[in-house]
């Protein structure tokens, strides 16, 4: 996938993390490698991933992000029903604050943070828990690249 290097210059621009490991077996489908790789040559410092750090450089590399566009969701007015019971609606909201943070709570809830796969997944686990057993819908989705 190709991404447009503007793109990829703002992010360069704006602080993103980036890496310069050449011999990594992800970079060429890693985001951060990517960004590296446009830094302009007017910024004297920036933020970058220690190459010797454990697991960098590796299959399994946890600073690797995927070049490849995810679903995001965004908003969640419209996600708890009129027909729910009205004790899910603070245990979940509770359970997501544990999860995050309160403002980030009210952020994913008015859409104006996306909301990743991986929290979509634990809110919908929070109202299984809960005993909602409906599926759980978010206002809208987006795909979009997940920075992280």
């Amino acid at each position: 996938m190709s991404i447009a290097k503007e793109l990829l210059i703002e992010k360069a621009k704006v602080g993103y993390t980036v890496c310069y490991v050449d011999n990594c077996p992800l970079r060429t489908q890693c985001l951060r490698w990517q960004v590296g790789q446009h830094v302009p040559n007017t910024k004297s410092t920036y933020c970058c991933v220690n190459p010797h750090f454990e697991g960098v450089a590796t299959d399994n590399c946890q600073m690797y992000r995927s070049d490849q566009k995810v679903r995001f969701a965004k908003g969640m007015l419209h996600t708890f029903t009129g027909d729910m019971p009205r004790r899910i609606e603070p245990a979940v909201r509770y359970g997501i604050i544990s999860l995050t943070n309160r403002t980030y709570y009210f952020e994913y809830r008015n859409g104006s943070r996306l909301i990743p796969p991986a929290l979509q997944e634990a809110i919908r686990n929070l109202f299984r828990e809960n005993g909602w057993k409906e599926e759980v819908q978010f206002d809208s989705y987006v795909e979009d690249y997940d920075w992280g």
